[in-house]
């Protein structure tokens, strides 16, 4: 039985205890799931509780869950058996264990199973299906930016506290789709201010930054063109202390790669295929000149559309950096950034 994770209270309450698949990527919806699974079965009775983690599964004993299955406590305790499977590929001999598990069920043990987001593979296998057929599958989602606004929302007023839209929408950046974090900066408000009624200039104050970035993810987010989140992974990365000459040596590395693989292209590339490529990127740096202008409302110099001149932007901003020219070291890096997307 495919189960959603808004319904699995409801499921959990109305039945008896099945054996259930936790299977996703979103850690907060993963562990509530697991732990709500837990609690309904400790209220039925299943007392005893025994964990297998999967490290390897070629290596690992699949015996033990067929000798959990029918060890049978001498105080008549039920068991949960928790599998855990990290990579969520059980292997032949881990699938044959739990579709035998499947088939020789009683009233004594359940099963809880946890995985990671299961590929259309993974959940077309034959252990998944067994799994489906005596219980319960449930996938859990990452949520979008809208459902993550009402998730937060929910949040706050549970802890009495009333705040504006811009409020919520503020921790949603933050956050970026980490509930587990979201929750950590909710509980911190609500456990530091002395009101009830919050604006975004206090919640400002009170809150850190939960997005935690890299150099190879603003590497990735620039040549995607993200030019919001380009600015907000720069803004991140400043605040925790990245030196400037790190992120240039990144992304001079990345301006490189961009020349090679320019002069690497087949001579018959087809002369439409590239005119209809330069007016994609004519149109995306137009956009982009529009939302980000300097005093004197032009678009900032430095996003040449050609690789070769990046370099020199790359020598540029080196020297900002080592105050042998005047400029901001982490401006002309967010130009540099947003630059190396309109020349791909």
């Amino acid at each position: 039985m495919q189960i959603r994770f808004p319904h699995l209270k409801d499921k959990l309450a109305q039945s008896s205890i099945f054996s259930l698949l936790v299977s996703g990527d979103e850690p907060y919806q993963h562990m509530l799931a697991c732990d709500m699974f837990r609690s309904r079965a400790k209220e039925l009775g299943f007392t005893e509780r025994k964990i297998l983690t999967v490290e390897k599964p070629n290596d690992f004993d699949w015996s033990e869950l067929g000798y959990e299955q029918n060890n049978r406590s001498l105080f008549g305790e039920r068991t949960l058996i928790d599998l855990r499977i990290p990579n969520g590929k059980p292997g032949a001999a881990g699938s044959k264990a739990i579709i035998s598990f499947t088939d020789n069920l009683h009233d004594d043990v359940t099963l809880l199973v946890q995985a990671p987001r299961l590929d259309k593979g993974g959940i077309n296998s034959a252990w998944v299906k067994a799994l489906d057929k005596i219980g319960g599958v449930l996938r859990v989602w990452p949520l979008n930016e809208m459902e993550t606004r009402n998730w937060i929302q929910q949040k706050l007023r549970a802890k009495d506290l009333t705040v504006t839209a811009d409020v919520v929408r503020f921790i949603t950046q933050q956050v970026e789709g980490n509930l587990l974090a979201a929750l950590q900066e909710i509980e911190k408000i609500s456990l530091i201010t002395d009101s009830k009624n919050l604006n975004i200039k206090n919640v400002h104050a009170l809150l850190t930054n939960s997005s935690h970035y890299t150099l190879n993810e603003l590497m990735d987010v620039a040549l995607k063109g993200d030019v919001a989140r380009v600015i907000r992974i720069i803004a991140g990365l400043k605040k925790e202390g990245v030196a400037p000459p790190l992120l240039l040596w990144g992304l001079t590395e990345q301006v490189r790669k961009l020349i090679e693989s320019k002069s690497s292209i087949a001579p018959n590339y087809s002369a439409d295929r590239a005119k209809a490529r330069k007016n994609v990127q004519k149109d995306n740096l137009h956009a982009f000149c529009m939302v980000h202008q300097n005093n004197t409302g032009v678009c900032r110099q430095g996003l040449s559309s050609k690789t070769s001149d990046l370099l020199k932007q790359c020598a540029q901003v080196d020297r900002v950096i080592k105050g042998r020219v005047y400029g901001d070291p982490w401006q002309e890096l967010l130009q540099l950034s947003i630059a190396t997307r309109y020349s791909v």
